[in-house]
């Protein structure tokens, strides 16, 4: 009877259905069984040689899938992906935010292998062909999906110039989404706060997100603004997926600074109208307040032009460089400015001790003015500092993720306590945005059932990116499920310590494989890249 069983656990199946006792019974990849058990008979599925998981006094439920992540190449570093297979994350969609780890050339590809050099790893690829073959070959412990993103097409064709992509630029860009979907991406990403994403007009994008359409493909964006300008930036992305009449994924759904606050709603009741009118648009958000990003977002986009190089000859300008840091800090939406800024990656060695500090108390420390500090780090770590900005109410976050279009993303890469990712001080949704999810809405508040969550992270987000045959416990899903000791289940990953895994996550199995077992993990990786069209997506 199978070659594993879980046995004796409480299942939450991720249809939203009331808890029920059952016996699940997994054969090869897929669920051969799931077998009720009555309250009078201990066990249902009696002496078999299968290896045995108890779930005796636990949830059993399906992996989570995390529908906004970035762990493109960081999986290929590490493939154990430890901080996401940790709390209980067995699918994440990656190529989010305009950036996927194809196509690759150019300036593009030089600040990707410059970035990844420290790990002492090459990026030997440059299409999606070769990104995908990298992948296999790295047996990650998670299945992953990708998107393609905007600000990788852009770059490799146009580089990091601001003006409008000639006839032929755009006939380049519309054939690198083709094969990007035709090879399996999801469709395409935009980032559009980001260089080079940032220079697109919507004309170029309606133009590509319509290329990827015909293909099947939807359409995804960190939007233009997400303060002041929220409201013109949602209006950009309900025309790009309407023009091209396509789903759309609104990412990351928020208000950034105070004055912004309660804009959310109106986003909200936007895609609600679209939906009624027959559009399908989605959005989801991370469980905390404070975003993360690159440093280098806040730059005004004068200062962007031409590459990086171009942008630390701007900062290292005397006559330039108070005009960037005013212009900054007037984009800056943190709540306190540069005191709502802390450093999670330096980028250069002399600034790592400032890692998990504010900007504000960084410069004290250092005897500069803040402004200084923000400047001098982007100069000296090249562009590559990373930060965490507390912008966003407690209720604007509970409004996105509480409503039915609503669910649940890291929006972050994968880490792991030791090894190369374990440099930095990131922000504590890598290590613990699910978990925080079913403590604060389920527990502590609470604001949602138990089922109702489980169905948000597991059968919506297939549903929603056509992940066929997961997200749900039934007879012939594929076998990615968890067993949760749910008084312990808990994240325990905080700004000041956040390489600290998730309490309570007992077990996770990865399309049959064990991944976690007691608590640990076994070194058997069963994740797989899952691609549109193919056999694992609609």
């Amino acid at each position: 009877m199978g070659n594993l069983i879980i046995r004796g656990g409480l299942l939450v199946d991720g249809t939203g259905s009331p808890p029920f006792e059952a016996d699940v019974v997994i054969e090869g990849d897929k669920i051969a069984d799931v077998i009720r058990r009555n309250p009078t008979q201990s066990d249902l599925t009696g002496e078999t040689d299968a290896e045995i998981l108890d779930a005796s006094g636990r949830l059993v439920m399906p992996g989570f899938v995390d529908v906004h992540s970035h762990s493109d190449i960081n999986i290929l570093i590490d493939p154990s992906g430890a901080s996401k297979i940790r709390q209980g994350i067995t699918t994440e969609i990656v190529g989010n935010c305009g950036y996927s780890a194809f196509p690759l050339a150019g300036p593009i590809l030089e600040e990707e292998r410059e970035a990844h050099a420290k790990y002492g790893f090459d990026i030997d690829w440059t299409d999606v062909d070769g990104y995908f073959s990298r992948l296999e070959a790295a047996r990650p412990a998670f299945n992953l999906a990708t998107f393609v993103g905007h600000g990788n097409v852009r770059g490799a064709v146009l580089g990091y110039e601001d003006r409008p992509a000639t006839r032929s630029e755009m006939q380049a860009m519309e054939r690198e989404v083709e094969r990007a979907v035709d090879a399996g991406a999801l469709g395409l990403s935009t980032g559009l706060i980001y260089a080079p994403g940032l220079f697109a007009s919507t004309e170029e994008l309606v133009e590509l997100q319509k290329t990827a359409a015909r293909r099947g493909g939807m359409y995804t964006s960190h939007v233009r603004g997400e303060g002041d300008t929220l409201l013109e930036a949602a209006n950009e992305f309900f025309a790009v997926v309407e023009n091209a009449a396509c789903q759309g994924q609104f990412s990351h759904l928020k208000a950034s600074g105070p004055r912004n606050w309660g804009k959310v709603k109106r986003v909200i009741e936007q895609a609600e109208q679209t939906n009624a009118r027959g559009g399908r648009v989605r959005f989801d958000k991370y469980p905390y307040i404070a975003s993360s990003t690159q440093l280098a977002s806040l730059l005004p986009r004068w200062a962007c032009d031409g590459g990086r190089d171009r942008t630390i000859e701007r900062l290292q300008d005397p006559q330039l460089r108070g005009r960037i840091i005013r212009e900054a800090a007037e984009h800056n939406e943190g709540r306190d400015g540069w005191a709502s800024v802390l450093i999670c990656e330096a980028g250069a060695p002399e600034f790592e001790k400032y890692q998990g500090l504010s900007i504000a108390d960084a410069a004290r420390d250092a005897g500069l003015d803040a402004g200084e500090m923000f400047a001098e780090l982007l100069v000296r770590g090249r562009l590559t500092t990373s930060i965490c900005n507390f912008t966003m109410s407690q209720e604007d976050t509970d409004l996105a993720l509480l409503h039915p279009l609503g669910m649940v993303c890291t929006d972050a890469a994968c880490r792991a306590p030791h090894g190369p990712l374990s440099h930095d001080t990131p922000h504590p949704r890598a290590y613990g945005s699910f978990a925080k999810f079913f403590r604060d809405y389920v527990k502590e508040r609470p604001l949602m059932t138990l089922e109702s969550a489980v169905a948000k992270v597991t059968a919506l987000p297939c549903d929603t990116f056509g992940l066929r045959g997961r997200g749900r416990v039934q007879v012939g899903y594929q076998a990615d499920l968890l067993v949760i000791d749910w008084a312990r289940f808990e994240d325990r990953s905080v700004f000041t310590s956040p390489h600290q895994f998730c309490d309570g996550l007992d077990a996770v199995v990865v399309n049959g494989v064990p991944t976690v077992v007691n608590g640990r993990e076994t070194g058997q990786r069963g994740g797989r890249l899952l691609q549109r069209g193919r056999d694992a997506l609609v």
